[in-house]
């Protein structure tokens, strides 16, 4: 009941995740990333703590695949999990237990990772990574591209409710004292992928580098 794309750009350099579902407030599940380390999304019969321990195994410095391996070993329901991760080096992997509603199934490239459960169809995660590959802009924008593109193309075949998008950096936090660059949650809408991408563009006037958000901050102070 939920896609994702993990993905980062190591020029930037950031490290992200965007997800949406018909669960309710999927942002507080899902996604997981920390700059330096990587990204992870876990989810259909999430086991939560593939978040927090598959960034410390990136952390250490083993890739996406060593450290999907890990945490796939010792979990007794692991066909019912659905994960994608994408490591400091760009490094990707998913997995879709066997057991994971139809359709299920993800993709991976350099720097990415896109991977879904009880979609609507099989050409879901494929236009995800299309839109992914040919957006130009930013990490969060390329996410949501994605992420709007996997909604177009059917999302998940039982509605909409929920999305989110959480964006690590160095120092990019408010004031600069962590790496959360972006962490927008719709928790409950009728149409959540769109209105994330109105949190993005309310973001980038707030704290954006345009002739634009330059113009509104000076009125702001004025």
């Amino acid at each position: 009941m939920t896609f994702s794309i993990v993905a980062c750009d190591l020029e930037e350099p950031a490290w992200g995740v965007a997800v949406a579902s018909k669960f309710p407030a999927v942002g507080a599940v899902v996604p997981w990333a920390q700059a330096g380390a990587g990204a992870v999304a876990t989810q259909s019969f999430a086991n939560t703590s593939f978040g927090p321990r598959g960034l410390a195994l990136m952390g250490t410095g083993l890739s996406a695949q060593e450290a999907l391996e890990r945490l796939l070993e010792d979990d007794p329901d692991m066909e019912l999990r659905q994960v994608g991760l994408v490591d400091a080096q760009g490094g990707s992997a998913t997995f879709s237990g066997s057991d994971c509603f139809a359709w299920a199934g993800g993709v991976t490239g350099r720097g990415y990772a896109i991977q879904g459960n009880i979609l609507a169809n099989e050409n879901v995660v494929p236009e995800m990574e299309m839109a992914f590959l040919n957006t130009k802009g930013n990490l969060p924008a390329r996410l949501h591209a994605a992420l709007l593109a996997g909604d177009r193309a059917g999302g998940d075949k039982r509605g909409h409710q929920s999305a989110a998008i959480y964006v690590a950096k160095p120092k990019a936090g408010y004031g600069g004292y962590l790496d959360r660059w972006l962490d927008y949650r719709v928790d409950d809408h009728e149409d959540p992928v769109p209105r994330l991408g109105q949190l993005l563009e309310m973001h980038d006037l707030y704290f954006g580098k345009s002739p634009e958000a330059d113009e509104w901050r000076s009125k702001v102070k004025s």
